[in-house]
């Protein structure tokens, strides 16, 4: 997975404000509170977010570009049809956050919180979720391709009509996940959980 191009050594320190449209490069905010904003168009390059509190924003279109996410959240936070390039979320709390019809690339989501979180009809392509809590995590209609899931919690997690290619979900807790065969084109997963699959599939598995 690439990871964002930013040294974050150089990112100057700043107290910006998040207005209705803005655009952030090359600096680092740390420990604000803008929860429940409403922010039209807002794109950040080469940024460090870190322990910010975002509840309930509501961002219409976030772009991003190596950009880091630490230690932040943005629990129940409405930034869909957006896009995340070389993106990094870490110990970050997502929960219920709608990130609908986004395109998601070469973005890594480690030790977060995102149960509950919407990511229908969106497009996630060398994405990486790294022990993360995602019970009844939403993927419906979306597409995912070369996405890994190490060490999550899909408990309840919703793959209904969700393209998935080169998708990996070896280790992961799948209890009760909805997941159509049809649209699996290419999925790693263990043992345990090709015989879990099986059963929802309706195949009969004979020693």
């Amino acid at each position: 997975m690439v990871k964002p191009i930013v040294d974050v050594k150089l990112l100057s320190p700043t107290k910006a404000k998040l207005g209705a449209d803005s655009f952030l490069e090359n600096i680092k905010i740390t420990d604000a509170d803008y929860s429940g904003i409403e922010i039209d168009d807002l794109s950040l390059d080469k940024v460090l977010f870190e322990s910010l509190t975002l509840n309930e924003v509501q961002i219409r279109e976030l772009n991003t570009t190596d950009t880091i996410f630490s230690k932040c959240s943005i629990a129940g936070g409405v930034i869909e049809q957006s896009n995340f390039l070389r993106t990094e979320f870490k110990s970050s709390r997502l929960q219920g956050m709608q990130i609908s019809k986004s395109r998601i690339q070469d973005t890594t989501f480690m030790s977060s919180k995102l149960n509950e979180a919407n990511f229908r009809f969106s497009k996630l392509k060398n994405v990486f979720f790294d022990d993360c809590d995602m019970q009844g995590v939403d993927f419906a209609g979306a597409s995912l391709k070369n996405v890994i899931f190490k060490n999550c919690n899909l408990c309840n997690a919703q793959f209904s009509q969700t393209i998935l290619s080169q998708v990996d979900l070896a280790g992961c807790n799948i209890t009760d996940i909805a997941i159509s065969k049809e649209t699996i084109q290419e999925v790693f997963v263990d043992t345990g959980q090709a015989v879990y699959l099986s059963s929802i599939f309706g195949l009969k598995i004979r020693d």
